[in-house]
């Protein structure tokens, strides 16, 4: 095993990483917020479209990750170079073909999504501008995929943040006017997001020709052997599946809460951003792993990757305790820096009990599925996840939530019931070892 490959190496890089985005987003919105409350809801229509791509993208990105991964505990060096151009390629033409698409039909897709008539200008505006560089973020996802597998996490670390200093910087000149420059609105935040995601992608092109030693050979990212991307696609299409079935799912308890007034609404959407910072690191842990198992099934050692993986969720319920933990302690301190009422306090106040339950359950379920992944055993999570999600989560969801008048509490005891049933059915696929011979190289 490469000495750059251990837990703590990509762990800690990737969870900064996903830190990084989402204090940026905050940052952003907070900007916005300042000059013109009303355009927040304009850039959040946008962002929403974008993330509803970005599940496309990662499609090949979970795919890259496991095959090259494998590719490199097999010692095929020149199977995982194929794979890395093949899926710089195939994204490059996914988000070429999203990004015309988003720009053709920007006005019909904020009309579906009933973007308010006094923002949906700033909205299509924005939008328009951005889908220009879907083809950059599909790239710039398998480059930050390479250098994670590769034992470059921090490399990708530093890209994310270049990224996100450009664009913040642009975005203080489009809407502060300073030095006297005109103000540019959310036209100027789209262009700034532009500037930073050029250089991004820049730099991560740099760091894998000049620091990761790469070679960069034009004719294979048109001479695409099928059998590759047919690897690729076997991993990337049902775990792809899998993430935009639980965005959905969550998409329709947001409706439920939605019913439930305002307060709930705001307590949902408040409380889920607490929620992200806990199971970031869960997701953070699930990835490292999924590299290591990768490499290890690719060189046929089967019982260290079942070993590590068990080691990961440990290490997984430690640090969801440490956060939880932190979370809860400083629930008064949250609530009263979001200046939240009285009543969307009383609200929220037993979803941080909840959330003991929940963070553990989603742990251990996140460790096992993207151990499943690595191994290439992709099927089972994506068809037990389906079930679960949309026979149990969602119905109980209604049942407890609305049918009953539990309210919020309820759409979360089911998300509690949907995490704990799901990661122990995945817990014990990985205890009977049925992955073994699954791999792909």
């Amino acid at each position: 095993m490469d000495k750059n490959i251990t837990l703590t190496r990509l762990f800690i890089p990737i969870y900064l990483t996903m830190l990084l985005n989402l204090a940026t987003l905050v940052i952003n919105t907070y900007m916005i917020s300042l000059v013109d409350p009303r355009l927040v809801g304009a850039l959040a229509a946008g962002h929403q479209v974008f993330i509803l791509f970005l599940n496309v993208f990662n499609l090949l990105g979970v795919g890259c990750s496991v095959v090259i991964s494998q590719a490199l505990g097999a010692k095929n060096n020149k199977l995982a170079i194929r794979a890395i151009h093949i899926s710089i390629s195939l994204n490059f033409l996914i988000g070429l073909i999203c990004g015309i698409i988003v720009f053709i039909f920007a006005r019909n897709i904020l009309n579906l999504m009933q973007i308010p008539t006094e923002i949906s200008d700033e909205s299509y505006v924005y939008l328009r501008i951005i889908s220009i560089i879907f083809f950059i973020d599909g790239v710039a996802i398998i480059l930050a995929t390479v250098a994670r597998v590769y034992g470059f996490a921090n490399y990708a670390l530093m890209a994310s943040l270049l990224m996100n200093v450009v664009i913040i910087i642009g975005n203080i000149l489009s809407l502060f006017e300073p030095f006297g420059l005109p103000y540019y609105g959310l036209m100027g935040v789209g262009i700034s997001t532009i500037a930073g995601k050029i250089i991004g992608v820049a730099f991560y092109f740099i760091i894998l020709i000049k620091i990761m030693k790469i070679p960069i050979i034009f004719k294979l990212f048109v001479n695409a052997k099928i059998y590759i991307a047919k690897k690729i696609l076997k991993v990337g299409l049902p775990s792809a599946g899998e993430n935009l079935l639980w965005s959905l799912q969550y998409l329709v308890a947001f409706s439920f809460v939605a019913s439930m007034g305002e307060d709930s609404l705001a307590v949902q959407t408040i409380y889920f951003q607490f929620s992200s910072f806990i199971f970031f690191a869960a997701i953070a842990l699930g990835l490292s792993n999924q590299v290591i198992v990768a490499r290890f099934v690719g060189a046929s050692e089967n019982e260290q990757a079942y070993n590590h993986t068990f080691k990961t969720a440990k290490i997984g319920f430690i640090s969801t305790f440490l956060f939880v933990g932190g979370v809860f302690v400083c629930q008064d301190f949250l609530m009263n820096l979001m200046n939240l009422t009285e009543n969307m306090k009383t609200l929220m106040r037993p979803l941080f009990y909840v959330s003991f339950f929940l963070e553990f359950s989603r742990t251990l379920n996140i460790v096992m599925v993207n151990a499943l992944k690595a191994s290439g055993d992709v099927k089972f999570p994506f068809v037990t996840g389906a079930a679960s999600m949309w026979l149990i989560s969602i119905p109980l969801g209604y049942l407890l939530g609305i049918t009953l008048g539990y309210g919020i509490i309820g759409i979360w005891i089911a998300f509690v019931i949907d995490e704990t049933i799901r990661g122990l059915i995945n817990m014990f696929r990985w205890i009977s070892r049925k992955w073994i011979g699954k791999k792909l190289v």
